[in-house]
């Protein structure tokens, strides 16, 4: 008797989760540490799990993410990851945290549930719970406000979304002013960090930390070889026309330019970071980085003419028809010597009017 279509595809499924099994065996028996093998090996794991879940696990499971992360949200809020990593290897008893972080414990083992069921501790027995490598991740500035930052900024523009978009005929955005982010709280984006003192900190807290333990631009920017002191690139610092090497657009506290200092220690000329004025009021360097702090709107035209690098890593524009505009506002006047531009990839809801552009 023939297949039907159910059971042809149910065989289909089994052979596509069998190779990936196997290739997911292959892949931890020769562990590489590449960021490239890293995520493949993350995108098979998501693919195995879309073959084995059937359409409603996977509705289901989308549905969920908004609960979810409010869970998370909580017991960031009542401090739960700290006083689990406070223990160390021993367990903590449902009660007993409940009691550390003034929460009702019925209620608290119901948030629990699903920050265990998320990974972000480990349940040893009933209602009771250890530390794991995720936990850690949410005691440090880089996990706490990446994710407040994720929730508390951008999460009441994505809710609002769908009734924005509604209201625009679904329409794409041309104008940052009139965005769902706008929409969402009633003003542009800079304009409310500005407003909002808390969510400005939270905001600069996180463009800080971001890229801890990630690869960052000068770690694939030929460094060596296009700043070199017998590369082209500095000749207007050698002739004595120019004493800045590097300005950083958008390059919030100036932590990418001490990085790359203490990487380089004998890079030739100084370095400009370049900031709104609320931003730059944060950043702190000394003497020897040679680095220095200058108040600007990227949308307003470059203030310096001798460049030999400009860099945009990482900047994200509210609208992609506003790059070339934010390029050319960026780039210097041709000299004998034109900067090299370097712009940073894009984030990739840089297409829609959610994720505003990133310092």
């Amino acid at each position: 008797m023939p297949k039907t279509n159910d059971e042809t595809t149910t065989d289909n499924h089994q052979e596509v989760a069998l190779s990936l099994v196997e290739r997911l065996r292959n892949a931890l028996a020769t562990p590489d540490s590449s960021s490239a093998n890293h995520a493949e090996l993350l995108a098979d794991i998501s693919r195995l799990q879309l073959v084995v879940e059937n359409p409603l696990d996977t509705i289901y499971r989308i549905g969920h993410q908004t609960w979810q992360n409010a869970c998370v949200r909580i017991a960031l809020e009542l401090g739960v990851f700290d006083i689990m990593v406070a223990k160390g290897e021993d367990q903590v008893d449902g009660q007993d945290l409940a009691l550390a972080c003034g929460a009702d414990a019925v209620f608290l083992v119901r948030i629990m549930r699903v920050v265990v069921a998320l990974g972000l501790c480990t349940e040893v027995g009933v209602d009771k719970y250890r530390a794991n490598s995720k936990t850690t991740i949410m005691t440090i500035p880089q996990g706490i406000s990446s994710f407040k930052t994720w929730f508390d900024i951008f999460t009441p523009a994505a809710a609002k979304l769908p009734e924005y978009m509604r209201s625009q005929n679904y329409q794409n955005p041309t104008q940052s002013t009139s965005s769902a982010f706008a929409y969402a709280t009633g003003s542009e984006f800079w304009n409310h960090l500005h407003k909002t003192p808390i969510q400005s900190q939270l905001f600069n807290e996180f463009m800080a930390t971001r890229r801890e333990g990630r690869p960052n631009w000068y770690d694939l920017y030929p460094i060596d070889r296009e700043l070199s002191p017998s590369s082209p690139e500095i000749d207007p610092i050698l002739r004595g026309e120019s004493d800045i090497l590097l300005v950083d657009v958008g390059g919030n506290r100036g932590h990418d330019l001490v990085n790359l200092k203490a990487k380089h220690p004998n890079l030739v000329g100084k370095m400009i970071l370049q900031d709104l004025p609320d931003v730059i009021a944060h950043a702190s360097f000394s003497p020897e980085d040679e680095i220095e702090a200058m108040p600007h709107d990227f949308f307003q035209p470059q203030p310096i003419q001798r460049i030999s690098l400009l860099s945009f890593w990482f900047l994200v524009e509210k609208l992609t028809d506003q790059c070339d505009r934010h390029e050319k506002q960026q780039t210097p006047a041709p000299t004998t010597s034109a900067p090299s531009s370097m712009t940073g990839p894009m984030h990739p809801a840089a297409t829609s009017s959610l994720t505003p552009p990133r310092p």
